[in-house]
């Protein structure tokens, strides 16, 4: 078992499939198999994509949206991340600001939406609140982007997961208020994209799980792309669909699209 000191290949998700990107540092991955594979996958620079999102209520309600997202990395490897509402219209230019310092090994998170018309940075409890509408947590998202220094990532024994060969890690955050045990992502060895993730609480039950829709890979140029995503939540009864509209890998983005008063224009 090898221990990967920041962050890993299972982010990759988070980019191209679901809410948000990442910073990465593949430097840092100690596993050579599992390097090697997030250096075929990863963006070199930034990426944009357009995406739908269906959240679907223990009652079977469906509630849609779509959001633009876009993400950067500079030369430092800090990376930023900016989710905006495009629809429905009541929250169209809320939006969510990730800023990720390498050298700190730290993200903080702000958010805006036009009907307080004011920029809030997410801390304390409104960590384990969820990000617009979706059945992922600002705490769920943690696992996916920046290893703090006291989590624990490992290498388990690949395996197969419906006929597909997938490596298996396994993440822990040992502090008093962590929301789970574990974290345990399956990536195809093939395309390197996470296709199942399972959060585990306490208990040892499976609390949610992010499933990628293999059938639903495109290629985009060297990269695969999973188009659809889904998030449920066991012990909430919900569950949330991404669907990718439109990707762009590397697009020419400039640097004030991630300030903080870049929220509050909305684009404009």
């Amino acid at each position: 078992m090898n221990v990967l000191q920041r962050l890993s290949v299972p982010a990759l998700v988070m980019l191209v499939a679901m809410q948000t990107a990442r910073a990465f540092d593949t430097s840092r991955i100690a596993d050579p198999a599992v390097r090697a594979c997030a250096e075929r996958a990863l963006p070199s620079e930034s990426a944009r994509q357009i995406q739908r999102l269906e959240a679907v209520g223990k009652d079977g309600y469906v509630r849609e949206s779509v959001r633009e997202i876009f993400w950067k990395r500079n030369q430092r490897n800090d990376s930023r991340v900016l989710l905006r509402m495009q629809a429905p219209s009541e929250e169209k230019g809320v939006s969510v600001l990730v800023n990720d310092d390498a050298d700190r090994n730290s993200a903080s998170y702000m958010s805006y939406s036009p009907k307080i018309k004011r920029v809030r940075r997410v801390s304390g409890e409104s960590v384990f609140s969820t990000i617009i509408t979706s059945d992922l947590t600002y705490d769920d998202f943690s696992y996916f982007y920046r290893r703090n220094t006291d989590e624990q990532v490992e290498r388990r024994d690949d395996t197969m997961l419906d006929e597909v060969a997938v490596h298996i890690l396994e993440t822990t955050k040992p502090r008093e208020n962590a929301e789970y045990a574990l974290v345990r992502f399956f990536i195809d060895q093939q395309k390197c994209v996470p296709l199942r993730t399972e959060f585990i609480a306490h208990n040892q039950e499976l609390r949610k799980v992010l499933l990628a829709d293999r059938a639903e890979l495109k290629q985009v140029g060297e990269r695969w792309v999973p188009y659809v995503t889904t998030m449920i939540d066991h012990k909430l009864g919900t569950r949330s669909i991404y669907t990718v509209q439109e990707i762009d890998i590397d697009p020419a983005l400039d640097d004030s699209l991630f300030e903080s008063s870049a929220l509050v224009r909305g684009g404009n």
